[in-house]
C-alpha cells in the first residue's frame, strides 16, 4: 500500500502539497494528520467531501510500503506513522525546509529553497501535463499565498509566483483565498491578542528592534502565529516574539522580517523549526517568564548587527569648495553623473547644492559666481552608525536624494537614493565605496578585484598589468570573466585583448611566469597554460569580416572596441584595463552594463545570427545559465533566423561543439526545451518530434541525476549520453543511428545511446511484467548495460517495482565477484576456448542468486557443471 501524509498541525501548505502528490501518486492514499492549524481545519470541515484524503483509523498501516512526506522530512512531526518509519519499504520526500538533525533520507527526494512545498509538486504536475480542477488550483494558491505571506516573505522565489500565475489560468477563486486567509478573530483570540499588546515590550539589539510578549491562557487558543503577524506590524518592530502559557505548555512564535535575525535559529534551542521569517517551538511544562528571559540571552547571540550608513555610503566622496563657479560644479556634475555635490573647506561641509540649484543658476546667467552664493547652507547629514531604516525615513521626509555622512565633523561618505534601493532589494551585487548596483563604465571597480578573487589570481592580475606596461602593451581582461566577476559568480580562465600583438605579449609571459604556450598565427591568438593549470587566452584586439553567412571570419587588426564589438552578446562585451594608471577601470562600450543589470541577452547588431549562426545556441545557453531573457529585438532575429534555417549552413562538427557545451551547463532539460520551444531544435535534431511525454522525459532526467548523484555516486553517468538517449528513444535504431552519426557525437557516446534506445522499451517490460525474478536474470538483463540505460529505465517507469529491482542490482549484484578464473579452469583439465565464459557466467550467476560463497564452492560448482554440461556442451 502506498500513503501520503504530512505533518502535524498541518497549514494549508502542508494540505496543498499532500492533495497535489495524489496527482502524481495516482495509486497512493493521502492521509490526513491527527492535527491541522485552526483555518485548515475549518476548510477540510467545509470541503471534506472533495477532497481525496482518509484519516489514520480508516487504514491498516501495517500494509503500508511506500510513504510519500510533503512539506516535512521530520520524524517528530509526523505523529502516529512514525512508528512504522522502520519497515517501509521506500519513502519519497517533498519538502522545502532547511536540513535538520532530525531529517529522514528517503531514495526519492525533491527538496528545494522555494517559498511554499506546494510549488515543488506543481511544477512536477505541469511537467508531466496532469489535469488540474479550479478547486485544486485555488487549494494550490492557498498553500503558496500562505506560505509566503502573499508573495511578501523574503523566502518566496520567481519559482513560486510562476507557479501562482499558472493556477490562476486554471481559474483561481478569490472568494475563497480571502475567506481562509483572512479568518476573523474568535473571542478567545481577541481576548489574547489584547493580553499579549498590553505586556509587548520593546527594545533594541544592534539596531534591530524587537519585541517580546507573553500571556497565559487556561485552554488552547488556535492562530497564535497569526496574532504574533498581527503584533509584527502593529508593534512596526523587526522581530516579533509571543510566549503564551496554554495547557501546560509554552508556545513559542517568531517572526522577523530582516536579514539581521533569523527565527528559526533564535528558536532552535527550543527544538524549534520553520524558516527565517517564520518558526515556533513548543515547550512541556516551562515556565513563560523563564523561556522570555532564555529568549533574550540567544538573541545577545543571534542577532546580527544591522546595515549602517558607514557600509552602504560610498567613498570617497566627489565634492567641490565653496568658491567653484557654477559653470565649473555643473561640468563636473555632467562628467560624474551625479544629482548634486557636497560643498567642502577644509575637511568639513559647509553646505549642499542640487543639480536644480545649478540649473537655475546657469538660466540667470550666473555661471561665473561661486556655488557658495547658492548652497544650502544647513545640509542634512547623517551618522555613520545610523541603522539604515532612520536613513531611509531622513531622505523620505526631506525628499533628499543624497546624504552626506559626517564623523568627527568631516565628510567621510556619501548615501544615496541608489544605495540605499540597492540595499532594500537585497542587491547581491552592491560594490562598496560605489553608487550604484552596478559599478558604471569608467569607475575603478579595484575594490571590487580584491573582494571577489582570491590573492593568487589578484597577483596574476598586477603582474600581467606591469608586464604590459613594460612592453608598451595595452591588456584588458575581456569577455565572460568581467561579466561573472559582476554577477558574482565563480570566475575561471583568462581572456586578455591585447594591443597591438598578442603572440609577442604572450611570449613574454611565458618566459615570466612558465606554462606551455599554444600559438594560432592566423587568428594572432595564443593560449598560456600555467603550471598550476591556469589558462589565459590572449587574443589580438581585432575586427572581423565575414565573407558570407556562417563562414570563418577573416582577421584584421585593430582597437579594443572593434574588438569588443565582433563578439556575441553586450554582456560579454565589458572589459577592465590591467594598465597603470587605469588598473580596474571598468569599460562599457555597449551598454553591456544595463543588459547585465536587466537580465538581457542582447546581440550587437542585426546580422549576428546570419554571420554566426551558433550564437543561436549560445543564446539560450546564456539565457538558461542566468536566468536571463532574450531581448525583444533579438528575439525577433531568432525568429528569423529559424526560418531562413541558418543553423543548417554550419558545419556539423562546429554544431557538436556548441550542443556539448549545453551538457556542461547545470539547468540541460530547461536549455534543451527551451531549443525545441524556439524551434531552433529542428536544425540540430532533424527528425524529432517533439511533444508533451518528450518534455517529461526530458525534466525527469533531470531528477533522476539529481536522485543518483545523492543515492549512488559512484554510477558516474554521462549526461550528454542520457539526455540524448532520452531524445532519440522513440526512434527507430536505424534513425537513432543515423541522427547520432549526423550529430558527429563521439563513438562512445553513439554505443551508450544506441544500448540504451535498443533495449529500454523491452527490458521495462519485462521488469514489470515479471512477478518473480531470480537476482541471476536480472544480473543477465542488466549486467552488460551502460548506466545511461539502467537511468532510462528509472526515468521512463512509474512503477516502484522497477526501482527497487535497478536498486538492488546495483547495490547488491553488480560488485559481486567471481573468485576463480581461466587458470583455474586449465588446472582442473578443461581446454581453453570459448567454453570458459560459458562456465564463468554459470558460476556468477549461482553466485548472484546465493548458490555459492566462496571459492572452494565455486570450484565444487564447476566440476557439478562440467558433469551435467560436458566440454562439448551437450547434456548427459
Amino acid at each position: 500500500m502506498q500513503v501520503i501524509t504530512t505533518h502535524l498541525n498541518a497549514d494549508f501548505d502542508a494540505l496543498a502539497s499532500l492533495v497535489a502528490a495524489t496527482k502524481l501518486y495516482p495509486e497512493a492514499q493521502a492521509v490526513l494528520p491527527n492535527s491541522l492549524s485552526r483555518n485548515v481545519q475549518e476548510y477540510v470541515s467545509l470541503y471534506k467531501d472533495l477532497l481525496p484524503v482518509k484519516t489514520v483509523k480508516e487504514l491498516d498501516l501495517a500494509e503500508m510500503k511506500l510513504l510519500v512526506l510533503t512539506d516535512t522530512r521530520q520524524r517528530r512531526r509526523l505523529g502516529l506513522l512514525a512508528d512504522y518509519l522502520d519497515e517501509l519499504t521506500e519513502i519519497h520526500l517533498y519538502d522545502h525546509h532547511p536540513a535538520s538533525d532530525d531529517d529522514l533520507v528517503g531514495q526519492y527526494m525533491v527538496v528545494d529553497n522555494v517559498g511554499a512545498t506546494i510549488t515543488l509538486l506543481w511544477e512536477k504536475i505541469v511537467r508531466q501535463g496532469l489535469t488540474v480542477s479550479p478547486f485544486e488550483a485555488t487549494l494550490f494558491a492557498l498553500g503558496i499565498y500562505e506560505d509566503t505571506g502573499c508573495l511578501t516573505y523574503e523566502n518566496t522565489t520567481e519559482r513560486d509566483v510562476t507557479a501562482l500565475q499558472q493556477l490562476w489560468q486554471l481559474g483561481v477563486n478569490l472568494r475563497v483565498i480571502n475567506e481562509f486567509m483572512n479568518r476573523p478573530l474568535n473571542e478567545e483570540q481577541r481576548l489574547l491578542l489584547d493580553e499579549l499588546l498590553a505586556a509587548a515590550e520593546s527594545f533594541e539589539l544592534q539596531g534591530v528592534r524587537v519585541s517580546i510578549a507573553t500571556a497565559a491562557s487556561a485552554d488552547y487558543v488556535y492562530g497564535l502565529g497569526f496574532l504574533t503577524q498581527m503584533l509584527l506590524e502593529i508593534e512596526d518592530v523587526d522581530l516579533m516574539l509571543t510566549v503564551v502559557d496554554m495547557e501546560n505548555k509554552v508556545y513559542i512564535i517568531g517572526r522577523s522580517r530582516v536579514e539581521e535575525i533569523d527565527a528559526a535559529a533564535v528558536l532552535a534551542p527550543f527544538g524549534g523549526k520553520g524558516h527565517r521569517a517564520a518558526a515556533s517551538a513548543t515547550v512541556k511544562a516551562a515556565d513563560a517568564a523563564a523561556v522570555r528571559e532564555q529568549l533574550i540571552k540567544i538573541l545577545s547571540a543571534e542577532v546580527k548587527p544591522v546595515t549602517t550608513a558607514r557600509e552602504i555610503m560610498s567613498a570617497p566622496v566627489r565634492s567641490i569648495t565653496p568658491e567653484t563657479t557654477i559653470q565649473e560644479a555643473q561640468e563636473l556634475m555632467f562628467r560624474y553623473g551625479h544629482s548634486g555635490f557636497p560643498v567642502i573647506t577644509d575637511g568639513r561641509l559647509v553646505g549642499i547644492i542640487s543639480r536644480r540649484d545649478l540649473e537655475k543658476a546657469m538660466r540667470h546667467g550666473l555661471g561665473h559666481a561661486p556655488v557658495k552664493g547658492y548652497m544650502s547652507r544647513k545640509p542634512i547629514t547623517v551618522a555613520p552608525e545610523l541603522p539604515l531604516r532612520e536613513v531611509q525615513q531622513i531622505m523620505i521626509k526631506n525628499d533628499l536624494g543624497r546624504v552626506p555622512v559626517v564623523e568627527n565633523e568631516q565628510v567621510i561618505g556619501i548615501v544615496t537614493r541608489t544605495d540605499v534601493l540597492a540595499s532594500l532589494e537585497g542587491s547581491k551585487t552592491k560594490i562598496i565605496e560605489e553608487e550604484t548596483a552596478f559599478p558604471r563604465a569608467g569607475q575603478d571597480i579595484t575594490p571590487l578585484l580584491t573582494k571577489r578573487l582570491s590573492e593568487k589570481l589578484q597577483s596574476l592580475l598586477y603582474l600581467i598589468g606591469q608586464t604590459a606596461d613594460r612592453e608598451q602593451c595595452k591588456v584588458h581582461v575581456v569577455g565572460g570573466f568581467v561579466r561573472d566577476l559582476l554577477l558574482g559568480r565563480n570566475t575561471h580562465d583568462l581572456d586578455l585583448a591585447v594591443e597591438p600583438l598578442a603572440i609577442p605579449f604572450a611570449e613574454q609571459l611565458q618566459q615570466l611566469l612558465g606554462g606551455q604556450i599554444r600559438k594560432h598565427e592566423q587568428f594572432g591568438t595564443a593560449e598560456l597554460i600555467l603550471h598550476d593549470g591556469q589558462k589565459i587566452d590572449l587574443v589580438t584586439a581585432r575586427q572581423e569580416f565575414y565573407a558570407r553567412p556562417a563562414a570563418l571570419p577573416e582577421v584584421e587588426q585593430s582597437s579594443l572596441k572593434h574588438d569588443l564589438f565582433r563578439r556575441d552578446f553586450t554582456i560579454n562585451t565589458l572589459a577592465i584595463s590591467l594598465n597603470a594608471p587605469r588598473y580596474g577601470q571598468l569599460i562599457d562600450f555597449f551598454n553591456g552594463l544595463a543588459d547585465l543589470e536587466q537580465g538581457l541577452i542582447r546581440v550587437l547588431y542585426n546580422l549576428s545570427f546570419v554571420e554566426d549562426p551558433l550564437r543561436l545556441l549560445r543564446a539560450v545557453r546564456f539565457e538558461q545559465r542566468f536566468g536571463f531573457q532574450l531581448e525583444e529585438t533579438t528575439r525577433a532575429l531568432v525568429e528569423n533566423a529559424v526560418k531562413t534555417r541558418v543553423l543548417e549552413k554550419v558545419s556539423r562538427e562546429r554544431i557538436y561543439d556548441e550542443l556539448s557545451l549545453i551538457f556542461q551547463e547545470e539547468k540541460i532539460a530547461d536549455t534543451l526545451h527551451r531549443l525545441f520551444e524556439l524551434d531552433l531544435a529542428v536544425s540540430v535534431f532533424p527528425g524529432l518530434h517533439y511533444h508533451q511525454l518528450l518534455q517529461n522525459r526530458l525534466f525527469a532526467v533531470e531528477e533522476v541525476l539529481a536522485c543518483v548523484q545523492r543515492t549512488w555516486p559512484d554510477m558516474e553517468p554521462l549526461p550528454e549520453a542520457l539526455y540524448l538517449a532520452a531524445l532519440m528513444l522513440d526512434l527507430h535504431y536505424q534513425e537513432a543511428r543515423h541522427l547520432c552519426r549526423r550529430l558527429r557525437l563521439p563513438r562512445e557516446i553513439i554505443r551508450r545511446i544506441l544500448a540504451a534506445v535498443t533495449v529500454v522499451p523491452q527490458l521495462l517490460e519485462e521488469l514489470m511484467t515479471e512477478e518473480e525474478l531470480k537476482p541471476s536474470q536480472l544480473d543477465q538483463w542488466l549486467g552488460e548495460q551502460p548506466v545511461e540505460t539502467l537511468l532510462l529505465l528509472l526515468v521512463e517507469s512509474k512503477d516502484s517495482l522497477v526501482w527497487r529491482r535497478i536498486a538492488f542490482y546495483w547495490e547488491k549484484i553488480r560488485s559481486l565477484q567471481v573468485e576463480i578464473n581461466g587458470h583455474d579452469l586449465e588446472a582442473l583439465g578443461l581446454p581453453p576456448g570459448p567454453v570458459y565464459q560459458e562456465i564463468l557466467a554459470a558460476v556468477r550467476g549461482a553466485k548472484v542468486d546465493g548458490l555459492v560463497r566462496s571459492r572452494a564452492e565455486e570450484l565444487d560448482f564447476v566440476q557439478q557443471y562440467l558433469q551435467q554440461v560436458p566440454a562439448g556442451g551437450e547434456e548427459n
